[in-house]
């Protein structure tokens, strides 16, 4: 008898766990093809980053397991027909120069303070002699850099990661790169430099950046999303200053 309920036990458990994986729900998210660490890395197998940490534990949460697809900044506003993906992450309105058919936005999962970093020395430097301005190829200029590139006192660099964008402030080759400090300190770490190198430009004003989830054909997942986000709001600002992530919808 014993016996018979021994192999009876063996025989069911993986049956049941079968079951249970038959219940996962399988997406495929399109993400940007770059290291942005500590934001986001996708690059790398497994993922690192806090967008990556926020996604997982949601998946965890509500038996859903993400593909994460690392395509082109170029074609960004192309992701949804080009790569049949179900999400975009990160996401904001202001970033797609042209709608996208029935897209919806979820809520903010961070706001990201993106800074003008400077060589450290320089953190005093006022913004008027920020004349030279690095920016990650695909990123969108903040306004407040606007009205200098339009009067011809600026010129922006784009470049595709943030190794280049390090290695030219540290040359002297741009006065400040706009992105969040933590990615150039990790950056510098990377390479076995001191953090200190850098510093946040001081009178040049910080933009709060809001890294969202678009969907055309998961808005059921996008409610449980923001549902989510709402509810752990303050576990996710403290894995962000974990990280050294400058975040919050006050950046000054």
């Amino acid at each position: 008898m014993f016996n018979r309920f021994f192999l009876l036990i063996i025989f069911c458990f993986p049956v049941s766990n079968l079951a249970t994986a038959s219940n996962v729900k399988h997406l495929r998210v399109g993400v940007e093809a770059m290291n942005y660490f500590p934001v986001m890395d996708f690059t790398t197998t497994p993922h690192r980053g806090l967008l990556s940490d926020i996604m997982a534990d949601f998946g965890d949460v509500h038996h859903i397991s993400f593909e994460f697809i690392p395509l082109p900044l170029q074609r960004f506003n192309h992701w949804f027909e080009d790569n049949a993906i179900d999400f975009r992450l990160p996401d904001n309105p202001r970033w797609t120069q042209s709608g996208t058919p029935g897209l919806i936005y979820g809520e903010a999962l961070i706001t990201v303070c993106d800074t003008s970093v400077v060589l450290a020395e320089n953190s005093d430097m006022p913004m008027d002699e920020v004349t030279r301005l690095g920016l990650l190829n695909g990123f969108t200029p903040a306004e407040k850099w606007q009205e200098k590139r339009s009067d011809g006192t600026l010129t922006i660099a784009n470049e595709r990661s943030v190794r280049i964008l390090t290695r030219m402030l540290l040359k002297g080759l741009v006065d400040a790169i706009d992105l969040n400090i933590a990615t150039i300190k990790s950056e510098l770490v990377s390479q076995g430099l001191p953090e200190d190198l850098v510093a946040i430009a001081k009178n040049v004003p910080a933009n709060g950046v809001k890294y969202r989830v678009s969907t055309q054909s998961q808005p059921e997942v996008l409610t449980k999303l923001n549902r989510y986000v709402v509810e752990n709001r303050e576990s996710i600002n403290a894995k962000a200053r974990e990280y050294g992530i400058a975040a919050g919808t006050n950046c000054d």
